[in-house]
């Protein structure tokens, strides 16, 4: 079993979810989308930048285009939360804002004419649609599949549209092997609230009873294994949901943070941690 490293400046309901959840068998696996098992093939400046030169427009650097992106997501999300999922918008009504809050940050006023905005947008729109911008994230993949060849139930947890379900998982081969998404969108809550993640275990539940009996009780909190790479969103929210997690930290970063048992610096080391809790 893990040995706990050095805890850093944590809140105490941080502390009080750093704990190991060791003696319970594992009958799920969920994961984060993005970065997980989706990556960026191009850099989103870049892809903004790039439907703006499309039509020969003025426009900033890649990297400028990246920071209006983020300031525009930090003013839409705050005034539409979750992708406007309370106020009954639809995912594309709100990405339409969404751009164009984005382009008004670059000073892209040309981009911004009545005649000309619908074009920028739906060029914007349509490549987050598309592998052009999206790919697997190969070691992802192989958790994922191992996952399914041990016969768990795999499902995905994830602040999300319908679109990046419906249409972009599907659209790199993703759906396969997984068996069901909660998504922030339909449930209607955000990770880290628990609410998001205790939905994932009632739906594995539910796959679990389909694929392998009806008789099978629950699945409980504490027999799921959730994988993402944000330490509060992913890790400590799915601790507080009673789940079993692994932080994915290329960089190390929070290693003072996490149980040395929860922690992969590659995604994958997930087949051998999966492995390493059936044993148990």
């Amino acid at each position: 079993k893990g040995k706990a490293l050095e805890i850093g400046p944590l809140r105490s309901c941080e502390m009080k979810v750093a704990t190991t959840l060791g003696g319970c068998r594992l009958r799920a696996v969920t994961f984060e989308i993005t970065s997980t098992l989706v990556c960026m093939a191009v850099p989103l400046g870049q892809v903004y930048g790039d439907s703006v030169r499309h039509y020969k427009l003025p426009c900033p650097s890649d990297d400028a285009m990246k920071a209006a992106f983020k300031t525009a997501y930090g003013k839409i999300g705050t005034e539409l939360p979750n992708f406007g999922a309370a106020s009954s918008m639809s995912e594309r009504a709100w990405w339409t804002r969404m751009i164009e809050m984005t382009l008004k940050e670059a000073g892209c006023s040309d981009a911004l004419k009545p005649e000309t905005f619908p074009l920028v947008f739906q060029r914007i729109y349509s490549s987050f649609g598309s592998p052009d911008v999206w790919a697997p994230c190969p070691e992802g993949v192989r958790a994922m599949r191992h996952a399914k060849e041990r016969s768990l139930v795999v499902g995905c947890v994830s602040n999300v549209y319908h679109r990046y379900v419906d249409q972009n998982l599907p659209l790199l081969g993703l759906h396969r092997d997984l068996d069901f998404a909660s998504t922030s969108f339909e449930v209607g809550v955000t990770k880290p609230d628990s609410a998001l993640f205790l939905d994932a275990v009632r739906k594995a539940s539910h796959v679990a009873r389909l694929l392998h009996g009806s008789e099978l009780p629950d699945i409980s909190p504490m027999e799921v294994l959730h994988v993402g790479d944000d330490l509060k969103k992913d890790y400590f929210a799915a601790k507080a949901a009673g789940m079993q997690a692994l932080l994915y930290d290329p960089r190390g970063a929070h290693m003072s943070q996490v149980l040395a048992d929860d922690l992969v610096r590659s995604l994958d080391e997930i087949p051998g941690r999966i492995d390493a809790l059936l044993a148990r």
